[in-house]
This record gives C-alpha cells, structure tokens and sequence, in this order.
C-alpha cells in the first residue's frame, strides 16, 4: 500500500512544470503543506542560465516557415532611463471565460507553457498506468490538439514560440537527458555534445537550455544556446569560475534570464541575465521584501524587459500565507523590485508587465499594477477553484493553465476582454 507521502510525490513529479534540469525541490515541505492545505503542490526552483554575445546577436521581425525571423539591431538598454509602470489595462475589463481543452483519452493534463499570441499551447498528459513516467506531450492549436511523443521518460515540453517551435527535454536511458524541438509536428533532437535539455525559446527560433557538465552528476550544469534547432550548441559565459546552472527563459529582445547558484555552501540561487550585446552576465542584486533582504530568488520568466520570479527568506521569516515566499516583479530598465503580496506564486509575465499565477488561495489569477484578477472555472466544473497560470499572451486576452479538483487535473484556456 502506497503511503501519503509517496501519493504527494507521484503527483508532483507530474503536476507542476516540472525544471528543465535536475529539479531543486523542498519536497518535505512541499508534503507537510500538502497535507496541511489537503493538496498536493510545490514550488520549483529553476537551476540557471546565460547566455553570450554569439547567443544574442539577432531579434525577431518577422516569422518564416521554419519558426525563426529575419535579424534586426538591438536596442541597447539605457539603465539611467526610467522606465514606465506597466502599461494600463486599456481596454481590458477582466471578464474572462473558461474552457477545458481538449486532451487525448480524457486524461488528466495541464498547460505548461504558451506562445506570446495565444495561438499555440504546449502541455502534458499523465502517464498511462501507476508507476509509469511516460509523459504524452500536447500541443494546441486554438481547439485543435496533438500528442507528439519525445523518446525516453520524464518527458516535458517547456516552451513554444510564434511559429509554434516548441522545445523541452527528456530522460533517456544510459545517456541522461536530452534536448528536443518540435516542428511541423516532427521530433528532431537539438545537437548536443553531452546530455542536456531545452527550456525556452524565442520568435527568433534561439533556444536556450543546458548541458550537464560530468556523467553522474546531473545537479553541475552549464548553460548553453542553439542559435536554432539545426545549430550545434554554444557553452555561454559565466559569472564566474564555479558558477554553474540552466537556461530559464530569453525574451524577445534576446536577454535571456538565468538563475545561478555560485557553488558556496549554502549555494543561494540568484537571478543572472544577459543584455543584448553585452559581454557579461549580470547578477540581479537580491530584492527586499518583508523583514529584509531575500536569501535567495527563483527568476521563473521575463518578457517585456519584466523579471518574474520568487524570492524567500530565511525560514524564520514567515510570510503572510504561512511560507516565506514573496511573489517579485524586476524592471530590467531601473533595477527596481516589486514584491506582490496577493500573489502566491507567479506563473509567468506577458511583454506588458502583467503577471498571472497563483493568488492567495490558490486560486488562478492576473495582477495588473495594483488590480487582481480571480479568474473563472468553466461551465460545469465541479470542484475547487484551485489551479496556477502558465501561459499569458502579451494582450492579455489568452491564458493558459490548470484546474485541479480532488483526482481532477485539467488544462485550460481563459479568453479575456
């Protein structure tokens, strides 16, 4: 008979994203909040990522066949320029339908990740059996589905651009892991030196991941880049010599975000980016939050110039909801960091600076500056309105994510106005 907390642990193998690289998860806290809250979730912590000059040299116009776009100059970002708030709702009300996608076999699946239009979604299905850990990957086209299958187990789908190139990772017998891009429906592995994975990529068709460093120790990383799904990839700068970590997001100016630990003992995980054309990385100084500086900071997305992510403090400072875990928005153009109190976890950002995620409660939602948003089930839900946010298109209309109910884990699509 299984115990509680191999129930917790099953679920969560697949529940959540899953990181593209080893996952640094507090899993016995994850199970005692489980068990407090009668529900299974956690959060992840990215592993790191960077990426060099050769990785961000062009920008997206306009999409071809293939999911790439032609190059143009990057703007080089001025940071003694203020930049604005995040650009007001306009013409967005906030009233929001919901609606399950559909899922090969009616099983239990969610939404990982979305393109900045909403036309497309990527997502996973559970695994057939108990026991099993083979992951049917998904990927929606408006109403329309696909299940395309990536060798090996553990498998994830993690990103999806504009042309609807989406890229993830798998778990492959012998070899570790392995880097994947989907195109036309097509499987083609992304070339790779050692074992690694994919983990976001941009209209540009840049793809940036990881590669594990030494057979055996797939928790020493080192972050690299494929200048598109045919390109051999490329090792990136470090911060520094024992710096080590995986890809987490490029937005679509090419900056990509890291997050990094810096192989001191307590090894705090911290957010790196690179800037277009800039030679170095960039470690984000660690934000203030409630009963000061974080100890660490988990960078989850960037879009717009916006960072997103999580920041904790030591465990003796505890947090309105119980944890001490503070949702933080970073303006790239100021430096400036915003915690979010009503957020308990962030999702993902669109390129306007408005988040989606997790609510207190748990419940699915939108931050705009100072509004939230409770987002809606669908017509005949029965359950909780318990689920996150994964996808956020950049005019805010289209969302992605999931809605969990007792044995019920649905994908879902919010179209707003």
């Amino acid at each position: 008979m299984r115990t509680d907390d191999e129930h917790v642990a099953d679920r969560l193998r697949w529940l959540d994203d899953e990181p593209a690289g080893p996952p640094r998860v507090d899993l016995p806290g994850a199970i005692q909040e489980a068990r407090r809250r009668r529900r299974n979730r956690r959060v992840a912590a990215a592993g790191a990522v960077a990426l060099g000059v050769l990785a961000v040299a062009a920008l997206p116009v306009a999409l071809n066949g293939d999911g790439r776009a032609a190059p143009a100059p990057a703007a080089s970002p001025n940071p003694s320029v203020r930049s604005p708030e995040p650009r007001p709702a306009g013409a967005w009300q906030g009233v929001c339908r919901a609606e399950l996608l559909p899922v090969p076999g009616d099983s239990r699946a969610t939404v990982v990740a979305g393109d900045p239009d909403g036309r497309w979604l990527v997502g996973r299905r559970a695994p057939h059996g108990q026991g099993r850990m083979d992951f049917g990957q998904l990927i929606w086209e408006g109403d329309r589905v696909r299940e395309v299958e990536l060798p090996g187990s553990m498998q994830q789908l993690r990103d999806v651009n504009r042309g609807g190139l989406a890229v993830g990772s798998s778990q492959t017998d012998g070899s570790g892991s392995r880097a994947w891009a989907v195109h036309d429906g097509e499987v083609v592995g992304l070339p790779m030196v050692t074992s690694g994975g994919a983990t976001a990529v941009n209209d540009a068709g840049r793809i940036v991941g990881y590669r594990e460093v030494a057979p055996g120790k797939p928790w020493l990383q080192r972050p690299v880049a494929w200048d598109s799904y045919r390109s051999q990839p490329v090792d990136l700068p470090l911060p520094g010599q024992r710096w080590d970590g995986t890809a987490v997001d490029v937005d679509s100016d090419g900056t990509v975000l890291a997050a990094m630990s810096d192989g001191s003992p307590d090894r705090p995980t911290r957010a790196v980016v690179w800037r277009p054309g800039a030679a170095r990385p960039e470690v984000l100084p660690l934000p203030t939050v409630p009963g000061g500086k974080a100890t660490t900071f988990f960078p989850a997305s960037v879009a717009g110039g916006w960072v997103t992510g999580t920041a904790e403090r030591d465990a003796t400072v505890v947090s309105r909801d119980g944890l001490p875990r503070y949702a933080v928005r970073i303006d790239l153009r100021t430096g400036r960091a915003e915690v979010l109190p009503s957020v308990r976890w962030v999702g993902v950002s669109n390129g306007q600076g408005w988040l989606a995620g997790t609510l207190s409660g748990d419940v699915p939602g939108v931050i705009i500056g100072a509004r939230s948003v409770k987002l809606p089930v669908p017509d005949g839900w029965r359950g909780d309105r318990q689920g996150s946010v994964t996808s956020f298109s950049d005019d805010g209309r289209v969302l992605g994510g999931k809605l969990e109910s007792d044995d019920q884990v649905r994908p879902v699509r919010w179209t707003c106005r």
